[in-house]
């Protein structure tokens, strides 16, 4: 449910924006009268699915620490050889003078190294890729990650909260990213939930993102959304619409069979549609 802030204004999470936007009085039901939600196998599949991405993409974090592990040992190891054994020779003759000098295992290690961190480089490239961000993208927040850990914000002047599931930085902006390993096209409630994201976003670090993504399906499929005017004056109506039922106003049901078949509280709605299968059943 919403919760209320010392001036008593109520502070709506981003998932139940998301909620509200499928249909208002399946939110009401659940996060205001607090009814007992029934869950399906997919809620569970879903968290999974989620869970498997931040442990691939944390991975790709410690195999990119590795990397600047092993370059500060290879740098460090030549230098120590170097300023051990100083030459003047030119660099054509370092060899030679390494196996004068019993330098053979720095040549070793040296070339050994460099083939680690090459097969450390692919390997965190390829779970970069698995998580649908792009090579030479900054991730600088991610859900259940220790490196990069989440950032939660909560806005009492806005009346938000939200956690995104990751944050990316172009540039000198950030990006909020919301995966969704469930979904198989885009659906309005993703769009409104990281709109809300887009909107702390901008209070807590200073600038406006100018679009967001979506991470749909179990392949990372990247949708961007653009932060326009036109799609924030529609979360504007929907916060408007959210804070008229806290407040004590009627909630619109807007059945349809598909979403309803799929809501957990539908055996409490006077509005329910059922689907021509379960009413054959009956």
């Amino acid at each position: 449910m919403a919760t209320k802030g010392p001036d008593g204004r109520h502070i709506i999470a981003a998932g139940e924006v998301a909620a509200f936007s499928v249909c208002p009085m399946s939110w009401k039901l659940k996060w205001i009268d607090r009814a007992q939600a029934r869950e399906g196998s997919s809620v569970a599949l879903g968290q999974k699915l989620h869970n498997d991405w931040s442990i691939i993409f944390e991975e790709s974090l410690v195999l990119g620490r590795w990397i600047r592990y092993l370059a500060v040992l290879i740098t460090t190891a030549a230098v120590v050889f170097l300023l051990l054994h100083p030459i003047d020779a030119p660099l054509t003759g370092l060899l030679a003078i390494s196996l004068r000098n019993n330098g053979l295992q720095l040549v070793v290690l040296v070339g050994f190294t460099f083939l680690v961190i090459r097969s450390f480089r692919k390997a965190a490239r390829k779970r970069h890729r698995e998580t649908g961000f792009m090579v030479n993208e900054v991730a600088v927040a991610m859900e259940g990650s220790s490196i990069v850990p989440t950032r939660e914000y909560i806005s009492r002047s806005q009346g938000l909260a939200g956690r995104p599931d990751a944050l990316v930085q172009e540039g000198d902006e950030f990006i909020p990213v919301e995966r969704k390993p469930l979904a198989r096209k885009l659906r309005d409630r993703y769009v409104a939930q990281l709109l809300v994201y887009m909107r702390l976003v901008e209070e807590f670090e200073g600038r406006r993102p100018s679009k967001g993504y979506l991470l749909l399906g179990s392949e990372c499929r990247r949708v961007t959304i653009e932060n326009s005017e036109a799609r924030q004056r529609w979360l504007s109506t929907l916060l408007e619409q959210m804070r008229c039922v806290l407040d004590g106003g009627d909630a619109r049901a807007t059945p349809h069979p598909a979403k309803c078949s799929k809501c957990g509280v539908r055996s409490l709605c006077p509005a329910r549609v059922e689907s021509t299968c379960e009413s054959t059943s009956r």
